[in-house]
């Protein structure tokens, strides 16, 4: 499987409520990566979101386990390997950008949630996960409808 990974997505989510730098969240993500690759993973991207063309920052960065992509946009880069992927339902793509969820997934890849793919990170993401659509505190009459 070839999964593509919304870096900055993820590193804000494992990062929670502490005020990181760009480069503290890049390393909180690849050190939760490294140690939780899927066993299906054949090939991992992430996606990095680099706005200005610094020439201290190269376009691509090649770890052992994984290839970053400093990229404009991190989100179309994101849909746009899906779309040209050979077998869009070989890509699954993490994050939690409602856009980039969406496209993918009607492009036929899968799509996972931060999670689903590092499991339970103490501190991440800001609280226990609620169902779709659910507002916090909400109540629900006797047919399971919100209130």
């Amino acid at each position: 499987m070839l999964y593509l990974v919304d870096g900055y997505n993820l590193a804000h989510w494992l990062a929670g409520d502490e005020d990181l730098g760009p480069q503290e969240l890049r390393e909180r993500l690849h050190a939760a990566l490294a140690g939780r690759l899927p066993p299906d993973a054949e090939e991992l991207h992430v996606y990095w979101d680099v706005n200005s063309r610094d020439p201290a920052i190269p376009a691509h960065e090649y770890h052992g386990w994984c290839t970053g992509h400093n990229v404009p946009d991190a989100d179309a880069a994101i849909v746009d390997a899906v779309y040209a992927a050979p077998d869009p339902a070989r890509c699954v793509v993490v994050s939690r950008d409602r856009e980039v969820v969406g496209k993918s997934r009607q492009l036929g890849a899968r799509v996972l949630e931060p999670r689903d793919l590092l499991g339970d990170v103490p501190g991440a993401g800001g609280g226990p996960r609620r169902p779709r659509g659910g507002k916090p505190g909400a109540r629900r009459g006797r047919k399971g409808r919100r209130r």
